[in-house]
């Protein structure tokens, strides 16, 4: 039926028969199976040829709970290019007050920018008393009050229907949701009935098969660097040489190494390129057009502090396929869903299989049922047990080691200080820079140190030249006569006097300039070892930067040379180490590792522990300083201040000790503080 074309009868007789055949054949459709892409776009089409409508609409609640439309015919008409998107927003807040009428009301709209109104007749769909839909039929804003009447008379008969197909859908679902749940029910009865690995993939592959209503389901057993199969539904006996089976390892290998689902639906674009090699080669023997790959995974019950993983442990990966490729999202949900179950009973298997002498176990278990084990009493049976395991704790040894925290540091570095008051003036060196010893790496200037230079250069000047005048007027003293020398020996006294006088101040002053050009020197900062430059962003921070005396400056290290670890303990551990230490007399040996490597362990020698207990930088507790020595030519990222947690080896205690020790630490100095 074209949906342009106005209702054409001859008689009201004719259109009522007409009207009561169309409701009639779209109730037929609500009843049968059609899906809602099928059923929508048909109840609209025939909505707007009974109403001879501009449009109409299904506007549905979305998740942030504003109407959105969600299937739509004849909204290029209704609608104008430019202002659509304003418009529809504007028409989502008007409708808002028709999801709160029981039956159908008329909306007028529009008119924004100058546009036209329109008309909006809303009819409410109320499913399990929650109104979350709206069917919408937009008509002129002109049309007579009459013929509006009849239309939403129409528009509630449309929306029984609506409704009915809802309920039905609903109901659809519940009983598909629940066929699904019995069916996990009985699948996660039937994998937990054993523990043997083997019978277990079985379970997966063969209930796994029935469960999902699929064409194949193979499980492969992750061990190491490969997966391999082990259950194939519908096969009793796998053939490890057959071409399918090696290829199917492959993609299950690949699919493992990558911990993510994975969904082949004929187009492998977005799969990565070892996946994608392993599933066209599988491909090859198999003729499935859908295949979804889950990973088995176990998740963690806790989290380690250091080595925390939310990933969890790989077991295995099961592998669904499907001839023909239906329903992709509901057979992934499920798959997922069941691939949980499946993963927690091929871990439990796994777990089981490997526990060390469970031939003795059951033995040991056999036997003392026949020596009545469990006649004696439940509390006999619990407390017996826990004996033994303590003073099994008290007798067997095990290493007690202390915790410890600190760098990685070169054992020669040189800070540079700024000998006097002043301002950075030249920086000649770069972070990381390698420098000798004695090179020149900045220059400092000081202008107070300047002006004291010039003040007493200029001194020592104006006294040279009261000097000269004083031997100047001495000497013509000399050369007169011998009569008048007597008359003249009291100046002569004074020129002599004042000629010691200055020659004693020159000498100062000299001795001054040579001490202000020994400190001008200073202030050329020259590396005092050769190595590395330690400081960070140095021209950003130190360059034309005012400096005390005694401001550090630069940090110069022999990153070449030896190395060692300085450590901190915490102080309330500290009488172990040093207990340990005096009763072997020898270096203790030291197991760390690197932060940024965890799992990689290195060896190290205990070589001082500090006298004084001071602030520790990692943990603002008190804490001892310790120094250790290693080879550095076992550690491939070394790098100055690189973290490090390690553990120094005390000796051996008890078990019990070991584990117990500082709760006994923590009760005594609540009690006996």
């Amino acid at each position: 039926m074209s949906s342009e074309s106005p209702i054409s009868v001859r008689t009201a007789e004719d259109a009522r028969r007409q009207l009561d055949s169309l409701l009639d054949e779209l109730a037929d459709l609500a009843e049968g199976a059609s899906s809602p892409e099928e059923f929508w776009p048909e109840l609209l089409s025939r909505l707007i040829f009974a109403a001879s409508a501009q449009g109409a609409a299904i506007w549905q609640l979305g998740a942030s709970r504003r109407l959105q439309p969600l299937y739509e015919q004849g909204f290029d008409k209704v609608y104008s290019a430019p202002q659509r998107d304003v418009a529809i927003d504007i028409d989502a807040c008007s409708l808002e007050a028709a999801l709160r009428k029981p039956k159908a009301s008329a909306i007028v709209s529009g008119g924004e920018s100058g546009g036209q109104t329109r008309l909006m007749l809303a009819v409410p769909l109320e499913t399990v008393a929650r109104t979350s839909a709206l069917l919408v039929l937009y008509q002129p804003a002109d049309l007579p009050a009459v013929t509006q009447n009849g239309q939403l008379r129409l528009l509630d008969a449309f929306g029984e229907i609506a409704v009915h197909f809802q309920e039905r859908r609903l109901l659809a679902d519940f009983a598909g949701a629940e066929q699904n749940w019995k069916n996990q029910l009985y699948f996660a009865r039937d994998v937990h009935r054993e523990l043997d690995v083997q019978r277990t993939c079985y379970r997966i592959a063969n209930d796994g098969r029935l469960a999902l209503d699929a064409d194949r389901v193979s499980v492969a057993e992750w061990d190491g660097p490969a997966a391999y199969i082990q259950a194939i539904s519908g096969i009793d006996v796998i053939n490890r040489r057959a071409a399918v089976v090696r290829k199917l390892e492959r993609l299950a290998t690949a699919v493992a190494k990558q911990k993510q689902p994975i969904i082949f639906r004929g187009d492998r674009e977005n799969l990565p390129p070892q996946i994608e090699d392993a599933l066209v080669d599988y491909l090859e023997e198999s003729p499935a057009r859908l295949l979804i790959a889950v990973p088995l995974v176990r998740e963690e019950e806790h989290e380690e502090e250091e080595e925390a993983t939310a990933e969890g442990t790989l077991v295995g990966v099961m592998i669904v396929e499907q001839l023909e490729a239906t329903e992709v999202e509901r057979l992934l949900s499920r798959t997922r869903s069941l691939a949980e179950t499946a993963s927690i009973a091929l871990d439990n298997a796994q777990r089981y299989e490997k526990l060390p002498l469970r031939g003795v176990m059951q033995f040991v278990g056999m036997v003392l049922a026949q020596f009545g084990w469990r006649k004696l009493s439940r509390t006999m049976r619990y407390v017996l047990p826990v004996l033994l395991v303590l003073l099994a704790t008290w007798l067997i040894p095990a290493r007690f080691e202390i915790d410890v925290r600190g760098q990685l540091q070169p054992e020669v570095e040189r800070q540079l200080f700024a000998p006097l008051d002043g301002y950075v003036d030249e920086i000649l060196v770069k972070h990381g820079q390698m420098v000798d010893a004695g090179e020149v790496v900045a220059k400092l200037r000081s202008p107070d140190l300047e002006l004291k230079q010039t003040e007493t250069a200029g001194l020592l000047a104006a006294a040279q030249s009261e000097l000269d005048a004083v031997r100047v007027e001495r000497t013509q003293n000399t050369r007169r006569d011998d009569d008048r020398r007597d008359n003249r020996s009291a100046d002569r006294d004074q020129l002599s006097a004042d000629e010691i006088r200055l020659t004693r101040r020159i000498a100062n002053l000299q001795e001054q300039l040579l001490l202000l050009d020994k400190q001008q020197q200073s202030l050329t900062l020259t590396a005092p070892v050769a190595g590395q430059i330690l400081s960070w962003d140095i021209d950003e921070t130190l360059q034309a930067r005012p400096v005390s005396r005694g401001d550090s400056l630069l940090k110069v290290a022999e990153v070449d040379g030896p190395w060692v670890l300085k450590l901190e303990a915490a102080d309330r551990r500290t009488k172990h180490i040093l207990d340990a230490q005096a009763a072997t007399k020898q270096e203790l040996p030291i197991t760390f590792h690197l932060v940024s490597e965890p799992g990689v362990k290195h060896q190290a020698k205990l070589t001082e522990v500090s006298q004084v207990i001071d602030v520790g930088s990692e943990t603002d507790e008190p804490a001892a300083l310790l120094t250790a020595s290693f080879d550095k030519t076992e550690i491939d990222f070394l790098r100055p201040g690189v973290s490090v947690s390690g553990r120094v080896d005390c000796g051996t205690r008890s078990l019990a000790y070991v584990w117990t020790h500082e709760l006994w630490e923590a009760v005594r100095r609540r009690l006996f503080w």
